[in-house]
């Protein structure tokens, strides 16, 4: 063991007196990536010696040296959407913002959404909505764009204004930054498609992919209606120690790193993201859940380019209520998918299925009653049948797109799962009861029914 010499152990010991701590309680944190953005944000001051934020308590443990300027730290901090507050102040919030008054503020939003539907409805101004919950590109992209105002502004936007963006917008910097971004969500995307295709056509695990996605949907509208936390449920660990590990080398020098900085921000902890990697897995399908990944991406792109116009959105009283609402309208989402995962069951809420065409009644021919169905990449055309009971059913099946989680095929009163191949094939049943026999792809997702008459 080596010996430490009195004098060496003397200014050792004078170095830690000088080491102090304080507690300081911080507005606006609420997950994970709050947490990095503090860290990095406090340790720019030169005296800052280590810092541990908690969003879970809206605490800041500091170890400094000298004094520590509460002023320097929060102009670091305001730009973010965080305020170092006392913690005085922060019990007079609690007390004015209890769990009863936020759960009355988010049900009389989804009452005045549902009204708002209604009207333009009866107006014909909206067509017929698809209850079932299926998501496709130009709702991704709306989902992107939702998470830039609010989850992604504290992530990846926060990121880019820390580092490549802090000296000023520079619109070469934020689009080398976007396009890593959106370029690394591609690559992740098309790894979680190969994943998925294997879980669906082989394990027959899209069920519990779609109970999945439908909570942490419903999880995330609550979050963002700010009745629970997201983050205190989903663990963030890992991805955030992965991000920070990279952060922490690519940070040196910003400025010529900015694209890898952009790729990186797939392991920044989000719930959006998160959310919809599930979907992407989910969709069994490489190349759609690598489109999918770079379509959310590049709904996030706005933010970046115009990020201080969005900065200012934040900080508005009406950012809050803005919040709120499309919180209720994730919910709702998440809700759908929740009715995709009772549908692979046999139980329908939606009450009936969006018809693609109109009824088409069974050929009966020696006896037998034929019935044809294409799968393509929307799903299944036509997806509605009239057949009537007792008489054999040849059910024709032409897979033209078997890409995807429509190539999954599962009808619960049937007790078939069957994946569908390229080309025709046909299922063999003989209706013994009057009703509908419920039938979907493996997520529930794109649905379909036949009517026994």
């Amino acid at each position: 063991m080596r010996l430490i010499s009195p004098i060496s152990l003397i200014r050792l010991i004078c170095n830690m007196a000088k080491i102090k701590k304080t507690t300081l309680y911080v507005k606006g944190m609420h997950c994970p990536s709050c947490e990095v953005l503090i860290n990095d944000k406090f340790r720019e001051s030169g005296n800052v010696i280590d810092v541990k934020p908690d969003f879970n308590s809206q605490k800041v443990e500091v170890s400094y040296t000298g004094k520590l300027d509460h002023n320097i730290l929060n102009k670091k901090i305001e730009s973010f959407g965080y305020q170092i507050i006392s913690h005085e102040e922060e019990m007079i919030e609690e007390a004015n913002d209890p769990l009863s008054k936020r759960i009355f503020e988010a049900g009389a939003i989804g009452v005045i959404l549902f009204i708002l539907y209604l009207t333009v409805k009866e107006l014909g101004i909206l067509p017929d909505f698809n209850f079932t919950g299926n998501l496709n590109y130009l709702t991704i992209f709306g989902i992107g764009l939702v998470a830039s105002t609010s989850t992604c502004m504290a992530t990846s936007g926060a990121l880019f204004l820390s580092t490549v963006g802090k000296n000023g917008n520079n619109i070469r910097q934020a689009i080398t930054f976007s396009l890593g971004r959106i370029l690394s969500y591609g690559v992740f995307g098309l790894v979680v498609g190969f994943i998925g295709k294997t879980l669906i056509t082989t394990i027959g695990i899209g069920p519990f992919l779609t109970l999945l996605a439908a909570v942490f949907m419903i999880l995330l509208g609550l979050d963002m209606a700010r009745i629970i936390s997201f983050a205190k449920i989903i663990p963030y660990g890992k991805s955030k120690g992965i991000f920070q590990r990279l952060e922490g080398e690519l940070i040196k020098s910003p400025k010529k790193t900015a694209f890898l900085l952009g790729a990186i921000t797939y392991f920044l902890p989000c719930g959006f993201t998160q959310a919809v990697q599930v979907y992407a897995l989910g969709q069994g399908s490489p190349l759609q859940s690598a489109i999918t990944m770079m379509v959310f991406a590049i709904g996030t792109m706005p933010a970046i380019l115009l990020i201080g116009s969005i900065s200012s959105l934040t900080k508005s009283q009406f950012y809050p209520y803005f919040l709120k609402t499309m919180g209720m309208i994730v919910l709702i989402i998440g809700l759908m998918y929740f009715s995709n995962f009772l549908s692979l069951y046999g139980i329908d809420l939606s009450n009936g299925i969006n018809k693609s065409n109109k009824t088409n009644e069974s050929n009966l021919t020696n006896g037998v009653q034929t019935i044809e169905m294409k799968v393509i990449a929307s799903g299944y055309e036509p997806n509605f049948f009239t057949v009537k009971k007792g008489i054999p059913v040849k059910w024709r099946i032409n897979g033209l797109s078997v890409f995807g989680c429509q190539a999954y095929l599962i009808v619960p009163k049937l007790d078939i799962q069957r994946t569908i191949q390229p080309g025709m094939q046909t299922i063999d049943f003989t209706p013994k009861e009057t009703g509908f026999i419920n039938f979907s792809c493996g997520m529930g997702m794109y649905r379909g029914r036949i009517e026994v008459i």
